[in-house]
């Protein structure tokens, strides 16, 4: 692991400062900030991944099934509107292929591979596991969309966030939590719950704000 020659303290402190300042830029000058968003979704996967155990090879298919999956997912969600409901991405994301960021299947590998590490924390029982890891999900989903459109990460179909958006991202995520918890590797991760819920801060606070705003 990468990790070895890497504490997990530097790391930390690296992130929260570029979150920090990315919130304020968010909300101070988000033409600025919004494009740098790929930048900062990359490196914090890369991060999260440098705590992972590369050598094992079920790791290995787990990462690459998560993002040609998540992004199958999207591009088949965007182009029928039947998984999550009818939306669109806009430019903040970055580089489109057929529609749809290829950054989204990195943001499907970081989220997964966060909560189902958070999960296995709590159970060791597939059913279990892939239930708190889908409601964790399902809960920074819930912040994102708030932000979603006025940030230009995606748009929805007469600006209202479907029911059915939710509940998708519930069976998908509660699905690749449970193939990840018949997968042997070690789950273990060192920057799993602190890149959780930096995601969670970062996201409140752009809520809380565009909220008093409004």
């Amino acid at each position: 692991m990468i990790s070895d020659k890497i504490k997990p303290l530097y790391i930390k402190v690296f992130l929260s400062i570029i979150y920090t300042v990315g919130v304020f830029g968010m909300l101070l000058k988000p033409e600025l900030f919004v494009p740098l968003t790929p930048i900062n979704l990359l490196i914090t996967c890369l991060l999260l991944l440098a705590f992972y155990p590369f050598k094992e090879k079920d790791f290995i298919r787990y990462v690459i099934f998560l993002f040609a999956a998540g992004f199958a997912v999207e591009m088949i969600g965007v182009q029928t509107g039947k998984i999550f409901g009818s939306y669109y991405y806009g430019h903040a994301l970055g580089f489109k292929l057929k529609h749809v960021p290829l950054l989204i299947g990195v943001n499907w590998v970081m989220l997964t591979l966060a909560t189902h590490t958070i999960a296995q924390k709590f159970s060791d029982k597939l059913y279990v596991t892939a239930t708190i890891g889908a409601a964790l999900m399902v809960s920074l989903d819930f912040l994102i969309e708030q932000v979603a459109s006025k940030y230009h990460f995606w748009h929805w179909q007469n600006d209202t966030i479907p029911l059915q958006n939710f509940v998708a991202w519930f069976i998908i995520s509660f699905f690749f939590h449970g193939l990840g918890s018949v997968m042997k590797f070690d789950k273990e991760n060192k920057m799993a719950v602190f890149i959780f819920w930096l995601q969670i801060i970062f996201f409140a606070i752009l809520n809380l704000v565009n909220f008093f705003s409004l």
